[in-house]
């Protein structure tokens, strides 16, 4: 079984402390209205909209943020970190999104759901 480095596992377990886990019925039904509202709403282009269904679908109601990098994220989805970057900031000017933003410690994805109430 592949084991993560004590920096990882360190780190996660920081991330974990931060941000608790949350009820699974209510996380998945805002998880699912908040990727419809990301498809059907916003004027992102294909890439961009691939790289925040991503970001969205990382997360998980044990772990409700998404830590993983730029370059993780733009190797699974196909596209350059820039993508990325703009995505992120229409996200977060349309308040769908909170970044933790880090220097070298990396950022931090939160879905925020303040459009559905």
């Amino acid at each position: 079984m592949l084991e993560r480095t004590p920096f990882v596992s360190d780190r996660l377990k920081a991330l974990e402390a931060i941000y608790p886990p949350e009820n699974p019925a209510h996380f998945l039904a805002m998880q699912r209205r908040w990727v419809r509202r990301v498809n059907a709403d916003l004027s992102l282009t294909h890439a961009e909209r691939c790289a925040a269904v991503f970001i969205g679908m990382f997360c998980s109601p044990s772990r409700p943020f998404c830590a993983a990098g730029t370059d993780y994220i733009g190797k699974h989805v196909g596209c350059d970190r820039t993508v990325i970057f703009r995505a992120t900031k229409k996200l977060e000017d349309a308040g769908l999104l909170d970044v933790d933003r880090g220097k070298r410690r990396g950022n931090v994805y939160r879905l925020k759901w303040d459009f559905c109430v």
